[in-house]
């Protein structure tokens, strides 16, 4: 049987016979054609949108179509005689049609649904758009199908302004959207968990589309008002091209890698297959449903070379959460927990959904790959994650000693509040890391950095022209050989050149007594008694310290050398660090608390017994603390020089104690 189409010619010899026999499949099939007088019909033909099929050269089917001036085919009647049913003529015939018009997007079709043939139409690809009441006396509901075509040469302009903006891709499920549109009476089990997804902070990280077969399960909602609100309400996202039905491929592979159990269990998982199938021919990252039975199924499909993968709204969310700034730092996020650097040997999954950079890194194959090339340099770079107790990942870098450069290649921190913690940290510690093995230089290759980790490059005075280059040290320089005029040029100065520690810049100095229990958890100082935590950062970058001294500074920034005293079980009474007095306020012990109590590590009781008797605490507030190499005792002569009394309390000294104090602590050979 050979089965072929041919599109009518009216000027050919065999003209008549064929609108003929075309003319008698139509009336034999009317009855869900809809009504169409004879002359109506011949007009159309005669205006070329008349197909034939042919079944060993008999017409046994036809397709009536217009071509509007939008740019679409509109077809009117499919349409295939009862004997050539089954031969996929209808089919061919669809396709001979878009093929003549290689520049029309769009092909559509409007139907009522109680012919019930929807199925057809969905074998071609075509989903239900819309629909509107039908013309019988008895009530009928007209379906408008519709279906992208010709997409090999290229998107419409509003799939290709979803699809290329450089964004993650999420395509929901069907239940996604149920829960997202449907009406406020109507109970959704996980509506609260979906409308997450509309939160205003995560629109501007995620492009948010669907598959087409999104319509077609709308369109089998009974309710007709609930239909077309979700409908309606819906109408701004795009719906994804098809390549059903020529290519099922890989539609046909997922179905085959199903657990037939699972399937027989839930037949809907086919239909499953054809949103997440229209997902990976998208270039899609996600695909969000909340299906319990598509999560199970989705273990054997190995979507990981697909470059998708199926998740929860609170996965989603979870993994684009949007970078902090650094104005939101919490440094109670970082100290409550160990953090501790561990080699990375393999591109492990969880690496990429942490730290791929969505904006640099369109497709996770990117960022592994990235990941992979860095790791096979092992012998010349390091890679490592930070993580804490429980495995949890901080940061991920890539680095490497180049005579008296550190690069970093791959520089991550993690997403959300924390990563915003992180990132300010983690520049100081390679700024360590570098100066310790001898380096003068840092620079970061890495092309695709953070909004973050760029607010945190700035502020720590790297370069803004890629590479991101800081320049360390010397260790110390006179405040007039740098030209610093002000307090706050010396401050930024040796933010921007640290470990430099400029001398002679006569900044106000205070020494702050603190508690050996507090000097721990505040300071992170080890007298060798105390239990120092492994520190993946190294010091928080800010901090506050709670103090019930009436002394209130006001010319800042100042220096603070911090004096770690005595407490029931460790008498210490030396100087064991420094930082860099950014504010100071006195206030009540609520306010404080409300204002700063992120930022410090003391529990409310213990800043309550810091209030003095009206109940006001000295609040304290430093950042770019450094611990002394060398402690200063109380019984050291450049202690007793500066210092006269007990320290009990805050007390503002002679800048020149903390030139002598620093003096001691210069290794020579980082001196310029």
């Amino acid at each position: 049987m050979s089965v072929d189409v041919a599109a009518w010619d009216p000027e050919s010899a065999d003209a008549r016979a064929e609108l003929d026999a075309v003319l008698t499949i139509h009336k034999a099939n009317r009855a869900r054609l809809g009504p169409m007088p004879d002359t109506a019909f011949r007009d159309r033909a005669k205006h070329r949108g008349l197909l034939l099929g042919l079944v060993d050269g008999t017409v046994a089917g036809y397709v009536l179509y217009d071509i509007p001036r939008s740019n679409q085919i509109k077809l009117v009647h499919v349409c295939v005689g009862e004997a050539a049913r089954g031969t996929g003529l209808a089919r061919r015939m669809v396709e001979s049609a878009i093929r003549l018009h290689p520049r029309r997007s769009l092909i559509t079709a409007s139907c009522r649904s109680d012919y019930g043939i929807d199925g057809f139409w969905q074998s071609l690809g075509m989903h239900a758009a819309s629909e509107r009441p039908g013309r019988a006396l008895s009530g009928s509901i007209l379906m408008n199908w519709v279906k992208r075509i010709n997409v090999d040469r290229g998107l419409d302009l509003l799939e290709s302004a979803s699809l290329e903006s450089g964004l993650p891709i999420a395509v929901l499920d069907t239940n996604i959207i149920g829960d997202l549109f449907s009406p406020p009476d109507v109970q959704r089990d996980h509506r609260e968990e979906a409308r997450e997804l509309q939160a205003d902070w995560l629109q501007p990280l995620v492009t948010f589309v669907v598959s087409g077969e999104v319509d077609n399960e709308i369109s089998k909602n009974q309710d007709q008002a609930v239909r077309a609100r979700i409908r309606a309400d819906s109408q701004h996202l795009t719906r994804l091209s098809t390549l059903r039905p020529g290519d099922r491929t890989l539609e046909h592979a997922l179905l085959a890698a199903t657990d037939s159990r699972l399937l027989a269990k839930d037949p809907s998982l086919r239909k499953d297959v054809l949103h997440l199938t229209d997902a990976v021919h998208a270039g899609a990252d996600y695909f969000v449903t909340n299906d319990s039975n598509v999560h199970l199924a989705a273990g054997g499909w190995n979507l990981s070379e697909h470059g998708i993968k199926v998740v929860r709204p609170h996965e989603l969310i979870a993994a684009l959460s949007p970078d902090s700034y650094m104005s939101v730092f919490r440094s109670n996020l970082i100290d409550d927990g160990d953090l501790e650097w561990v080699d990375v040997a393999y591109a492990e999954p969880g690496l990429e959904t942490a730290f791929r950079v969505y904006d640099a890194e369109a497709k996770p194959n990117v960022f592994n790959q990235r990941l992979r090339d860095l790791l096979a340099k092992r012998k010349r770079i390091e890679v490592q994650k930070l993580v804490d107790e429980q495995g949890g990942l901080w940061a991920l870098a890539a680095f490497e000693l180049d005579g008296t450069t550190l690069r970093l290649q791959m520089l991550r921190a993690i997403r959300g509040e924390r990563g915003s913690t992180v990132a300010f940290q983690l520049l100081r510690h390679f700024r360590r890391t570098a100066w310790d093995r001898g380096a003068t230089r840092v620079e970061v290759t890495d092309g695709a950095i953070s909004v973050t980790l760029d607010a945190a490059l700035r502020a720590d005075g790297f370069s803004e022209a890629t590479p991101r280059i800081a320049s360390l040290g010397p260790a110390t320089a006179p405040a007039a050989a740098l030209s610093l005029a002000s307090a706050a040029e010396v401050v930024l100065a040796e933010r921007r050149r640290w470990p430099l520690v400029v001398q002679g810049a006569r900044l106000p100095t205070y020494v702050i007594p603190i508690q050996p229990r507090w000097a721990t958890n505040l300071l992170g100082m080890n007298d060798g008694l105390l239990s120092l935590r492994r520190r993946g950062l190294g010091l928080s970058r800010e901090l506050v310290y709670f103090s019930g001294s009436r002394i209130e500074p006001k010319d800042l920034p100042a220096r603070i050398l911090w004096y770690a005293s005595s407490d029931r079980t460790t008498a210490i009474r030396k100087l064991v660090a420094r930082s860099v007095l950014v504010d100071s306020a006195r206030l009540p012990v609520e306010e404080a608390l409300a204002s700063f109590g992120k930022i410090g590590v003391l529990r409310k009781s213990e800043i309550q017994g810091a209030a003095d008797k009206v109940g006001k605490v000295n609040v304290i507030r430093f950042q770019d603390t450094e611990l002394l190499p060398r402690s200063v005792s109380r019984h050291d002569e450049i202690f007793k020089q500066y210092v006269k009394d007990r320290v009990q309390s805050m007390q503002q000294v002679d800048p020149q104690m903390f030139d002598d104090v620093m003096a001691r602590q210069f290794d020579e050979r980082h001196k310029a």
